[in-house]
Formats: C-alpha cells, sequence, structure tokens
C-alpha cells in the first residue's frame, strides 16, 4: 500500500455481504483499485451461506486495508451498523457487493465535497446487466430536497458522507428495504447535500436485489416514512396536495382533471430550481401522469399543454399519441395505452441503429 501524507483524509469504506459470490470479486476489485488510496474497506459479512466468506478472506489476506466482519444475518441495514460503528475515517462511503465504482470514484467525490462544501455526496451512475440505462441525480441541495419528495435523490452506494453524520444517524434495522431513502429524508432538512454530476458507479440490475425481490414492502415502507418529510418541506400543504403527490409518485391514474391540475402544479413547484434536468424531469413525470389519466378525455390533453408551458425551457417532444390517446379515452389497463411506449422504444433502437451503420460506414471509408 502506496504512504500517503499525514492530512490524507480516511474514508471507511462500508460494505454488506450476503451471498454475493457472483459479484463479490469484481466489487472488491473496483474498490481496491481506487486512484484514491488512503481508505479501510469493512466487510461485513451477513451470515453467507455460499462461497462469500471464502473470497473476502483470500483479499484479506492480500490487502491489509480490508478489515473483514463475520456476523449472524441481520439484514443489509444491520450490517451497514456494525461497519459505521467499527469504522475509523474521517468520511464513510457506502458500497453494494454487486456493484462496481470506477477508479476515480473517491477522488472525485472528496474534490467535489471540498468545492461545494458538502456533508453528503453521491454521483450518477450506469445500469449494467439486466439494464442499460443512465442514473442521473440531481447536483445540488434545494433540487435534491425537491426531487426526495417523489422519490430518492441519491443512489445509495455512490454516497460519501462524514462520519460523524453517519454514526450520529444510524439505519433502521427492522427496515428490510428502502432504508437509505429513509435515511435522505432524515438527513436533507440537517445537512447539505449534492451529486457529482459524473459517472462514478456502476449499478448491477438483476432479479435477486432486495428493491425487486421486495418491491410491495418498498411502497408500503415509503408511504410510512413519506408524510413527515413532506410536511417538513411544505408545511402549507394539505392532505389532498399530499394525495395527489403520492399518486404521481406510485404511478396511479387520475380520478379527474381537478386532481390531475393539481399534481401538475405541484410539479411546477418541484422543478422551481435552477436545475434544468430537474425540470425536464418534473415535465417528463407530467407527461406520464396524463399518459396514465387518458381516460379523462381531450380536457386531460389541454391541461397537459397549458401547463406544460410553466414548466419553462424543456422540450417533451411531440405529443401526438397524448392526443390520440385521450381522444379515445383509453384506460392505463388497456393494452392500447402502451402503444406510445412501444412506437418510442421502436423509434429510439431505429436511431441507434442508424447511428451505429454511419459510425461503421465512416470507418470503412477511413
Amino acid at each position: 500500500m502506496k504512504s500517503v501524507p499525514a492530512d490524507t483524509p480516511l474514508i471507511s469504506v462500508v460494505m454488506p455481504v450476503y451471498n454475493a459470490e457472483a459479484f463479490l470479486t469484481e466489487s472488491i476489485h473496483s474498490i481496491l483499485s481506487q486512484t484514491y488510496h488512503h481508505f479501510e474497506l469493512i466487510i461485513i459479512d451477513d451470515g453467507s451461506t455460499d462461497g462469500s466468506i471464502n473470497i473476502i478472506n483470500e483479499f484479506a489476506k492480500r490487502d491489509a486495508r480490508i478489515c473483514p466482519i463475520f456476523s449472524k444475518h441481520g439484514g443489509a441495514y444491520f450490517c451497514r451498523n456494525i461497519g459505521i460503528k467499527a469504522s475509523n475515517g474521517e468520511f464513510i462511503a457506502y458500497m453494494d457487493a454487486d456493484d462496481v465504482s470506477l477508479p476515480e470514484r473517491f477522488a472525485v467525490q472528496l474534490e467535489w465535497m471540498r468545492k461545494n462544501s458538502l456533508d453528503v455526496c453521491g454521483s450518477c451512475a450506469r445500469a449494467f446487466g439486466d439494464s442499460d440505462r443512465i442514473w442521473w441525480f440531481p447536483e445540488k441541495h434545494e433540487a435534491i430536497c425537491k426531487e426526495l419528495v417523489l422519490w430518492g435523490a441519491l443512489l445509495h452506494p455512490t454516497v460519501i458522507l462524514k462520519s460523524e453524520i453517519a454514526k450520529k444517524h444510524l439505519y433502521h434495522e427492522a427496515l428490510m428495504t428502502m432504508g437509505d431513502y429513509e435515511m435522505w429524508t432524515r438527513l436533507a432538512p440537517l445537512y447539505r447535500m449534492g451529486n457529482v454530476p459524473q459517472i462514478l458507479h456502476k449499478w448491477r440490475s438483476h432479479q435477486r436485489q432486495t428493491h425487486v425481490v421486495l418491491k410491495t414492502e418498498g411502497r408500503s415502507n415509503i408511504r410510512n416514512f413519506l408524510p413527515l418529510y413532506y410536511r417538513s418541506m411544505f408545511p402549507q400543504a394539505t392532505q389532498d396536495d399530499y394525495a395527489v403527490l403520492a399518486y404521481t409518485a406510485e404511478k396511479i391514474p387520475f380520478h379527474d382533471l381537478a386532481e390531475l391540475e393539481r399534481a401538475g402544479l405541484w410539479l411546477i413547484e418541484l422543478s422551481n430550481t435552477t436545475d434544468w434536468f430537474l425540470r425536464k424531469k418534473m415535465a417528463g413525470r407530467w407527461r406520464s401522469a396524463c399518459q396514465r389519466s387518458s381516460h379523462l378525455g381531450l380536457g386531460c390533453y389541454r391541461l397537459y399543454k397549458n401547463i406544460l408551458r410553466q414548466f419553462g425551457d424543456v422540450s417533451d417532444g411531440p405529443s401526438l399519441m397524448l392526443w390520440f390517446t385521450c381522444a379515445l379515452r383509453i384506460k392505463s389497463s388497456s393494452k392500447l395505452h402502451s402503444l406510445p411506449d412501444i412506437l418510442k422504444k421502436i423509434r429510439t433502437n431505429y436511431i441507434e441503429k442508424i447511428t451505429k451503420h454511419g459510425r461503421q460506414h465512416r470507418f470503412q471509408e477511413s
């Protein structure tokens, strides 16, 4: 291990492991390959029954920065709390046993935290495995607070935060999923948060992930602890306001145009930041809410166009298919309702195919 200056902050990386044999080697390698070398990697095995323990022990023999802890099975948040309590660093970095951090992750995040006076810092990420997409997250604290009203604004395994904060605010161990979201809603009113507008992490998508297996429980957890955060952000809001935002977040069709309009006005309120990407995301949510509510007829389409203008300089693309579904009052349960998404996917695949063909043609010519 390379020597480091005495004033270089130590990062404690906390990685819970439970039967992650298939991915664990790649995940540990990605941490040991960081360009920032001054860290300890605390790996907490949660009672694995596969070959994870052997992998952890082999790595620990070869690198003194690895601190293995073997625990009875208590769940991911139980293990994270064990790791947090055992940490020695000035900062704590979270990591999942099935993900991959890019080599510059720690170096870039520490510099971004210093530059922007942040207490908690995440980053953008790229999904791989069963999904291939970019995970975008709002950059500034104000936008993060607004995004949290509807969904997570930081990706858990990308986060670095000051250890004093992590130790003061431990995870709720009774939760099996969405404990990170509950954590961000607790921390957002108290500390300054941010996300590096750069992909620093590869998030593996697969069917064994906890949020996939426990999807119903995750939604139930959000319903239980989101109202407290929502009311702390908007104390003047009514129960009706919360209801329409809950419909928006959970992608439920609206019953009438008055509800839909109320949701649209709240999305405008939440988009009212300097973050252009947040405005675009909220405008996309508005379109989706109207698409799910197309059974309300052309009044839904007119309302969509009127409110869309208030999002400012965001382009939402052609709206002919929304007009079509509204004109026919197509319900969200109908097979025809998914037609716009199918056509959009066909169009995207066609553009990608043409672009790829053009690149190959130019390469052959050169």
